[in-house]
């Protein structure tokens, strides 16, 4: 309906049709273009809510405002000062520059630091592996354990948003420093450790080359596009 609808949506270069709307499970996200008015996808709303008797949750909606510097800071201001933009629905809440919003895991927004982004992680990782010190786990039980937080926490977000390699150093640190319980010189060499087995390593988490697969599988078309 949103596709068939007067809406114009955002014509992307090299596009067979404009970005109209994404879709997963119950997660919708629109794209309206300055030409859009915001009642015809209003009038869409109603008449699916109306056949699939639900009702839309305006308190969840997000407002990202893309253009100019001077057009976002026009509609931020107009919400803080009127409520509401235009014809736009009042009192949701509307991202300014900076401010994240998640989408299907993602976290997108204009002059966003990518690296500020993955503080909350960073932060959740090092908590639990701080936990599981406290299980005083011998280094085998480490290594899973390093796979398993670091590598499980890290590899959505990874996949969707990236890790900025400022981020994957601190991971790095945080790994070195679970294994070897705070030492301020390793006995073993990272890159050593690294290695699988058979070459004479221990076969830690390798963060670089499993963030370069994750890139290789995304550049080949292999995984869904972001």
């Amino acid at each position: 309906m949103i596709r068939k609808s007067n809406i114009q949506g955002i014509n992307i270069p090299n596009s067979a049709e404009a970005l109209k709307a994404t879709l997963f499970a119950d997660d919708t996200t629109v794209y309206l273009s300055s030409q859009d008015d915001y009642n015809d996808l209003q009038e869409v709303l109603n008449t699916w809510c109306g056949a699939a008797k639900a009702r839309f949750n305006i308190k969840k909606t997000e407002i990202i405002p893309i253009g100019t510097v001077e057009f976002r800071q026009s509609v931020v201001d107009a919400y803080s000062g009127q409520g509401s933009w235009n014809n736009y629905p009042r009192n949701v809440h509307v991202a300014a520059d900076g401010e994240a919003v998640r989408i299907l895991g993602a976290w997108l927004g204009n002059d966003l630091a990518n690296e500020d982004i993955w503080l909350p992680k960073l932060e959740k990782i090092r908590s639990t592996l701080d936990k599981w010190t406290r299980s005083r786990p011998t280094l085998e039980g480490k290594r899973h354990v390093v796979q398993m937080i670091v590598g499980g926490m890290s590899q959505f977000l990874t996949d969707v948003q990236r890790m900025p390699k400022a981020i994957m150093d601190r991971m790095n640190a945080l790994i070195r420093r679970y294994l070897w319980n705070d030492k301020h010189t390793p006995p073993v060499r990272t890159e050593y450790m690294l290695l699988p087995a058979d070459r004479g390593g221990f076969g830690i988490l390798d963060l670089e080359a499993r963030n370069d697969a994750i890139d290789q599988v995304c550049s080949c078309g292999t995984r869904a596009a972001h």
